[in-house]
């Protein structure tokens, strides 16, 4: 059906329409523009409809239909129904931010804030103030007072990711919190009430950490109270081809020795490796078929990977930037934003590379 409720209206065979039938192969106007209506299936419906069979092959944005990642979705309804602490394990670049996600979005806080904190990424000396926040003029820098994460998540949930790496010193501070819902602001006297609810996640084992006195048994047991695992992508690789066509879209085309391939990997990157190696591949293949060569790794079977080819490292970012410039159509804000860096770095880039 094509529906006009315009002023300028749309025209056919000269005369203007507001709702009629369209045959395949009618013709219409808009503005200085003519427009063929066609029913023959083209790329983009393909697309669309693979992205609604993904969309059953998913679950609140995690893609996978092995009995390891089910059995992940299942806990996850469970844990999501309680209101009780959540300790997410899994190896780096497993998913478990998303997983977190996944349990704020369906538990009775999902129209409360989700606020997600990387204790491994903020520096040593501001991960109170980070936490718990602070007053003005607590220390150097803190020119007005600032709420912490704790107090911009009440009333929702708190990510703690890597919140195996907070220090010994912090996690007293934490564990009170846990137990009394209280927080203090550094340079404050007075306590605040929050009601949050804390998701951590760790990729490391925190009973092996507390053996080895880096991390506080009872903050340990605090925290393991209802335990999420995210399986590793290699444990669940009959996912790969799902995840490859998440990942591609309509971008590229594995062959089928590549898809091989990308099975026989290792995948110590998990599926934040997998994104990686297929957007790297989308960018610096020509054409659309993508085979074992354009599929770098880091590492393959413990080794460095032996390229088919005689490109240097350097030849190699410097045909990564120069793909993403021309995929950008030479717009480097673009460019950078698609490779996750920062516009300074890309420009930097060029300039190492003498590109244009």
């Amino acid at each position: 059906m094509l529906i006009d409720e315009s002023r300028n209206g749309t025209l056919m065979k000269g005369k203007k329409v507001s709702n009629v039938r369209l045959e395949s192969g009618a013709e219409f106007e808009i503005g200085p523009f003519r427009i063929q209506f066609d029913e023959d299936v083209y790329d983009w419906d393909r697309e669309t409809e693979e992205n609604r069979v993904l969309e059953k092959e998913s679950f609140q944005g995690i893609v996978g239909t092995s009995p390891t990642i089910r059995n992940l979705f299942e806990f996850i309804k469970r844990v999501s129904a309680s209101d009780g602490t959540v300790l997410v394990n899994g190896e780096t670049g497993t998913g478990k931010e998303l997983v977190a996600r996944a349990v704020h979005t369906l538990s009775v806080r999902a129209k409360g804030p989700f606020v997600a904190i990387n204790c491994s990424a903020i520096s040593p000396d501001l991960v109170e103030s980070e936490l718990f926040g602070h007053e003005k003029g607590s220390f150097t820098g803190a020119v007005k007072s600032r709420k912490g994460a704790f107090e911009q998540a009440s009333g929702g949930t708190l990510l703690l990711d890597e919140v195996g790496e907070l220090s010994l010193a912090l996690q007293p501070k934490l564990l009170r919190v846990l137990e009394e819902g209280v927080i203090r602001r550094v340079g404050s006297q007075i306590e605040n009430e929050v009601d949050v609810r804390v998701v951590a996640a760790t990729h490391r084992d925190l009973k092996e950490e507390v053996d080895n006195g880096n991390f506080r048994a009872d903050l340990l047991y605090r925290l393991f109270v209802l335990p999420l695992f995210v399986p590793p992508l290699r444990e669940r690789k009959e996912d790969i081809g799902l995840l490859t066509s998440y990942f591609l879209s309509s971008r590229g085309e594995l062959a089928p020795e590549a898809q091989q391939h990308l099975v026989d990997h290792p995948w110590p990157g998990n599926v934040r490796e997998l994104k990686n190696v297929l957007e790297r591949a989308c960018i610096m293949k020509e054409d659309g078929l993508i085979e074992p060569e354009d599929l770098i790794f880091l590492k393959e079977e413990g080794k460095e990977r032996e390229f088919s080819d005689d490109h240097s490292l350097e030849d190699l970012e410097k045909m990564y930037y120069s793909r993403a410039l021309e995929k950008s159509n030479g717009s480097i804000r673009a460019a950078a934003k698609s490779l996750g860096i920062p516009k300074s770095t890309f420009f930097d880039r060029l300039k190492k590379y003498g590109l244009t």
